[in-house]
């Protein structure tokens, strides 16, 4: 994948994530431009303002593994996200992580500030079954140590929420990281919801497959299926 069309699928993955209510003034998502220490992350507005559901290619920017910004015609509007360590460090001890999101959404906010877990109760979030560590802090994650000590607390799981802050959720691919953040909110909502009326019933371990998600429902197909309804759904609102 060329580093343009990669651009392209950030820009995408900005536009599903602001329909989805988990990133606004703040937030963005990531990915490893391949064969290079490069990634490829939604520029920060200096303003604060800006129409992410019109998010561009040319919103997205470079910066490389120490956080600096590696675009030799980056605009005068555009700066790279302060929180951007969070991606670096992560890239920079999980070889096996393309694509970050970075968010803040209120179910899995709640989770981090009870200290509860959130369950495999469904089974389009199935591939969190073995647990979503959280971070025990709600500072903002803006130098090079603190992301080293979030991707400690993230470990070998593919999310880790902050408390009172947000989440961090990983992919082998920006689509991929951009569909399990949904469901890992989605997720948390519902298990919000269960509890109100009843005891959380988990899916248990003999209908998972190797890769955690749902028997008969392969990794591609759970990603591919729902990332080009939402990259339609999102083309056909710009």
């Amino acid at each position: 994948m060329s580093y343009d069309d990669l651009r392209g699928k950030v820009a995408v993955a900005t536009k599903i994530l602001t329909k989805e209510r988990l990133i606004g003034p703040f937030g963005h998502p990531s990915a490893r431009v391949p064969g290079t220490e490069l990634v490829a992350i939604l520029g920060h507005t200096r303003d604060h303002v800006s129409d992410l559901a019109a998010t561009g290619a040319d919103d997205v920017i470079l910066v490389d593994l120490d956080g600096a910004v590696a675009d030799d015609d980056l605009g005068e509007d555009r700066s790279a996200p302060g929180e951007r360590f969070i991606h670096t460090e992560i890239y920079r001890a999980r070889p096996d992580v393309n694509a970050v999101v970075h968010a803040h959404p209120m179910g899995c906010i709640a989770f981090s500030i009870a200290g509860r877990p959130i369950l495999p109760i469904w089974n389009l979030c199935t591939q969190f079954a073995d647990g979503v560590p959280v971070y025990e802090s709600a500072v903002q994650i803006d130098t090079p140590e603190l992301g080293r000590d979030l991707a400690a607390a993230l470990g070998e799981h593919s999310a880790v929420l902050l408390k009172g802050h947000g989440a961090v959720v990983t992919g082998g691919s920006i689509q991929e990281a951009t569909v399990s953040a949904v469901n890992l909110e989605r997720s948390a909502r519902l298990q919000l919801m269960v509890e109100g009326i009843g005891e959380p019933r988990v899916i248990p371990g003999s209908e998972l497959n190797d890769e955690s998600l749902t028997v008969g429902l392969s990794r591609r197909e759970y990603v591919d299926a729902q990332w080009d309804y939402w990259a339609t759904e999102v083309g056909r609102r710009s």
